[in-house]
């Protein structure tokens, strides 16, 4: 391989280069690509009087992944955007690990180990040649060995947009979604996923959701969430948007669901006044738990009502675990095709929901030969994030990063599941744009967190 200049091929050190995953230099600084720069050659011709003949110049773009480094194994797409002034024909030359790999316009390739690899294009019109190269870090395919995960349906909640001022998601666009779908369902393992956001993000569920189905997913859940709404207009929301759910039901079949609402006690704004944050961080303590109980039951008799009008089909819901046990959903209704139940295993002086809890609660919701899904649970990533289990939200702001709670904990969930064969599972948040947060890579590094692999290493064997 002919030797490519240092200006234009250099090692790209720690800092914003390894965060990126993939950098190169150009006129003494470096671009990532992952933060949506495009590289340009080093050298960019301009047509001169005195030659016949102008050299071409090479430029190459990281196609997929972008939004997560890439894993062993793993597709990767490098896409070719080279040219010649005088519109001369171009050969190429695709080099990984200064080993000729394809004459292709395009690269398509794979990585057998992880570490830190170098990709190289030169392109020739016959007679004047051009080069660009960078590296690009490589992930594992995984760190633990697997396990088993007796569960129908694999999943987790994908937001296309913040459920409420208070949240801490991005809105992805349409080539991000894109490409974590992708992530969730081929490298996450998961045959089922959650599609939900605020009710800013009707559209955008829809149209996620779609996306959703085509690439495969058993089991696609529809969920809005009103957070801050009232009674009347959380009502009046679900209203009008059940018949986008049930055209994309009908165009798709039963791989749709709607999951019309989720923890009405504390995102809905029974009683008037406050926020969701506010009430949830002050627990049953700041909530009319009085008013709560005398309004949930009139109100999910209005959705069902609503729902077996304007949707059509069966429905499910994700309740907290005190909806569950005060028996303040209508789960016998033959309307709602599952029972739902946010699944935090928390023992602390303000909860006490340990695994003996767990396991209770699930034997008496087995009375409505239903299946049971754990809507919702997962783990953040700070220092004892663990100890608090569903209250870590609380606690998240001042204590230092770290991984390991999210995996000890996900070890703790799974291992309970898997023990209780219930139906389903959904991580609580993939894609969270705090890196303290749920999510399952780091949106500083875009790298998979430990949480991922441990998740990923739980396969289904249920059916």
């Amino acid at each position: 391989m002919p030797k490519l200049s240092r200006r234009k091929f250099l090692y790209a050190g720690a800092g914003a280069a390894t965060a990126a995953g993939i950098g190169y230099l150009t006129k003494n600084y470096w671009s990532p690509l992952l933060e949506g720069t495009t590289p340009t050659s080093t050298l960019i011709p301009t047509a001169s009087p005195k030659s016949e003949n102008n050299p071409p110049y090479a430029d190459v773009t990281l196609k997929k992944p972008r939004y997560i480094k890439p894993c062993v194994g793993q597709e990767v797409q490098f896409s070719n955007s080279s040219g010649d002034p005088d519109r001369d024909s171009l050969t190429y030359q695709w080099f990984v690990d200064e080993r000729l790999r394809s004459d292709s316009k395009d690269l398509v390739t794979e990585f057998e180990q992880e570490g830190r690899h170098s990709i190289s294009l030169i392109v020739s019109d016959g007679k004047l040649k051009d080069d660009t190269g960078f590296y690009i870090d490589v992930e594992p395919d995984q760190i633990y060995p697997p396990q088993p995960l007796y569960v129908k349906y694999k999943g987790a909640s994908y937001y296309v947009g913040p459920a409420g001022s208070e949240w801490s998601n991005s809105v992805p666009s349409a080539e991000e979604m894109d490409e974590q779908l992708d992530t969730l369902h081929d490298d996450l393992g998961c045959n089922a996923v959650i599609v939900t956001g605020g009710g800013s993000f009707e559209d955008r569920m829809i149209e996620c959701g779609e996306m959703a189905v085509r690439k495969g997913f058993d089991r696609v859940y529809i969920q809005p969430r009103y957070v801050d709404f009232t009674v009347d207009e959380t009502i009046e929301r679900i209203s009008k948007f059940a018949p986008k759910v049930r055209s994309l039901r009908e165009m798709y079949g039963d791989v749709v669901g709607f999951c019309f609402g989720h923890e009405f006690p504390f995102e809905t704004s029974i009683v008037r006044g406050g926020s969701f944050l506010g009430r949830w961080r002050t627990g049953m303590t700041g909530v009319d738990w009085g008013k709560v109980k005398s309004v949930l039951p009139s109100m999910f008799r209005r959705i069902i009502d609503i729902c077996k009008k304007n949707y059509g089909y069966q429905i499910s819901y994700a309740a907290m675990p005190v909806e569950c046990d005060e028996n303040l959903v209508p789960w016998s209704d033959p309307i709602f095709e599952s029972v739902g139940v946010d699944t935090y295993i928390t023992e602390t002086n303000e909860i006490d929901n340990g695994e003996k809890w767990w396991s209770n609660l699930f034997s008496r919701l087995r009375v409505y030969r239903k299946p049971i899904f754990s809507f919702d649970w997962g783990m953040m990533s700070y220092v004892g994030a663990d100890r608090w289990g569903g209250l870590s939200p609380l606690y998240c702001r001042e204590p230092p990063y770290d991984e390991e709670p999210q995996v000890a904990y996900t070890r703790k969930t799974l291992t309970m599941l898997h023990r209780e064969r219930i139906d389903g599972c959904f991580w609580v948040m993939y894609n969270d744009n705090f890196d303290r947060g749920h999510g399952l890579y780091n949106p500083n590094t875009h790298r998979r967190k430990k949480g991922f692999y441990m998740y990923k290493s739980y396969q289904r064997v249920g059916t």
